[in-house]
């Protein structure tokens, strides 16, 4: 939803391009601080201005159906507090005025939005505030004031644990200071800002060491919280046996091989399978799919730290049939189910890929 922070003397477009105003200009003070989720594709988002106007205003696009109140639901925190909704609203937009010139807010963003954040195929995000085309009607663009500049502006970017930054560049002069996982903008008298931010994995280097492997049977993948193996059935175990085979033994020796060059690495091995009830012939060694696909997990770990892999970096996991990755309808689909999953993480809570990170974020933001 896009939104418009007005004020009586000059007006200040903190999250996309939209009105202007030709009063009188004043002094403005502005921040901008963006609390990054370990998804790095949202964002808490906190806003400030502390300037010497009269009030504000903050324009929300028209939306039908809607109430006061649903235009602030991704709020969190919003100050005044005692804003009037305007009886006299402009075409097109619904106006909430607040009634002072120091504003603040805190609300939950998707930073993907209208196509602003991208993601490669090496994990890198790249977050751009502006769209390089649209404009207003008098041609600002970006993260704007008018009229007048922004007396001083700063623009930070908080990262979690499992991100870290690459490179932060900006379309005006001004200094950049990173602290720790944070990067920081100071403007002074600037206005018109564009940004391009990136940032990557934690475990990127981590990527790079082991996306070699990738093959036949073999798939590595770059996540936000850290890297995901993905090793066939076919590669390391006969059907419905959890011995490894000699092959498998020489794709594991691989995998332990980058394991001891990268000590702080903490390793989750979760074993999968299809639906296919376990053979009469099996069933007294593995009673179920839960016990086959945990002692594959456990094999695994076991033959790594024969190759000199510290057990005191493994979890284990076992899965069953219970998370497929495609149908158990065809032959295909249950081969593709039946794997095994090595997740990398730089420290010793991982998180099982991207989309437990979203359900996260969701849940935080209800």
């Amino acid at each position: 939803m896009k939104r418009l922070f007005q004020c009586c003397m000059a007006v200040t477009i903190l999250l996309l391009p939209g009105i202007f105003s030709s009063a009188q200009a004043g002094n403005a003070i502005s921040e901008r601080i963006y609390f990054v989720q370990q998804d790095g594709r949202h964002a808490l988002v906190y806003t400030t201005s502390r300037t010497n106007y009269k009030d504000y205003s903050i324009w929300f696009d028209d939306q039908e159906d809607y109430k006061p109140e649903d235009y602030l639901k991704d709020f969190l925190y919003l100050f005044p507090n005692n804003g009037e909704w305007s009886s006299d609203p402009k075409p097109g937009y619904q106006v909430l005025k607040l009634p002072n010139g120091n504003f603040a807010s805190l609300e939950w963003a998707d930073l993907e939005e209208n196509g602003r954040l991208k993601v490669d195929s090496n994990g890198v995000y790249y977050y751009q505030n502006w769209d390089g085309a649209e404009k207003t009607p008098d041609g600002h663009y970006g993260l704007w004031n008018s009229p007048g500049n922004f007396e001083q502006i700063a623009y930070s970017w908080v990262f979690p644990d499992n991100l870290e930054p690459v490179s932060n560049v900006a379309n005006q002069e001004g200094e950049w200071v990173q602290r720790h996982n944070t990067v920081t903008y100071y403007g002074t008298d600037v206005n018109d800002l564009t940004f391009n931010i990136q940032y990557r994995p934690a475990t990127g280097s981590a990527y790079d060491a082991f996306k070699d492997m990738e093959g036949e049977g073999i798939d590595v993948e770059q996540q936000a919280t850290g890297v995901k193996v993905t090793l066939a059935e076919t590669l390391l175990f006969p059907t419905g046996v959890a011995e490894i085979s000699s092959g498998g033994k020489t794709v594991i020796d691989q995998l332990a091989a980058r394991l001891k060059e990268r000590t702080s690495l903490h390793v989750v091995i979760a074993g999968h399978t299809d639906n296919v009830p376990i053979s009469a012939g099996l069933a007294v060694k593995y009673p179920t799919n839960w016990e086959l696909s945990s002692a594959r997990s456990i094999n695994i770990i076991h033959h790594l730290v024969k190759q000199g892999v510290a057990q005191d970096r493994f979890e284990s996991q076992a899965f069953s049939y219970t998370r497929p990755v495609a149908s158990n309808d065809t032959a295909e689909g249950r081969a593709k189910n039946r794997r095994i999953e090595v997740f990398l993480t730089e420290d010793e809570t991982p998180v099982m890929g991207d989309a437990a990170v979203d359900d996260v974020v969701v849940t935080e933001t209800q």
